[in-house]
């Protein structure tokens, strides 16, 4: 009995142990599957993160490429600039240079017909009206001799008088040129 014993000793260790076996092999499965759902779950992020990683290196391709052609288009918009500038100062020089030679044509043309005009005029029989002068003035005055700058206008103020009764009484036709330094003339007053 003694084997019997031992061998039932050794038949509930064994039992025993595959109990324990068992239970450790559920709690190792129950380990496993806790691992595969966790690495499931990281399989699920990784993912996740390398799509967003692709998505910011194609938005910063693009926003690389955007700046390129940014500057490509700032250059070409200075290179526009310029090129209008130079052809705005090759207009505005070609504009003065039309506008100076219509001015000498136009002074030509000008001078021709002055000299024209002054020929014809040159030409002309000259023929002075002949000037009346009326009777029609204070009788009464005073005698004066003509100054530099004295006018018949000055004169007239001067000694309280009137330019037409200067003219009329000195027959001075032009009173612009009637009048001579140290000239007599008479001063008709009231």
């Amino acid at each position: 009995m003694k084997i019997l014993k031992i061998s039932a000793l050794i038949l509930a260790g064994i039992i025993s142990a595959n109990i324990l076996s068992a239970q450790s092999v559920a709690d190792m499965q129950q380990d496993l599957a806790l691992l595969k759902r966790e690495v499931g779950r990281l399989r699920l992020e990784v993912e996740q993160l390398s799509r967003q990683n692709q998505e910011l290196s194609q938005q910063l391709r693009k926003a690389q490429a955007s700046t390129s052609s940014n500057d490509m288009v700032r250059a070409q918009v200075s290179s526009v600039r310029a090129d209008v500038s130079s052809q705005n100062q090759a207009l505005k020089r070609e504009i003065v240079a039309l506008v100076k030679k219509d001015i000498e044509n136009l002074a030509t043309q000008t001078n021709t017909a002055i000299q024209k005009l002054a020929k014809a005029i040159g030409n002309r029989p000259q023929v002075e009206m002949p000037k009346t002068f009326s009777n029609d003035y204070p009788q009464t005055g005073i005698e004066y001799t003509v100054q530099s700058g004295d006018t018949l206008g000055k004169i007239a103020r001067k000694n309280n008088s009137k330019i037409k009764w200067i003219q009329d009484a000195n027959k001075i036709a032009d009173p612009n040129r009637g009048l001579r330094v140290g000239e007599q003339i008479f001063i008709p007053q009231k």
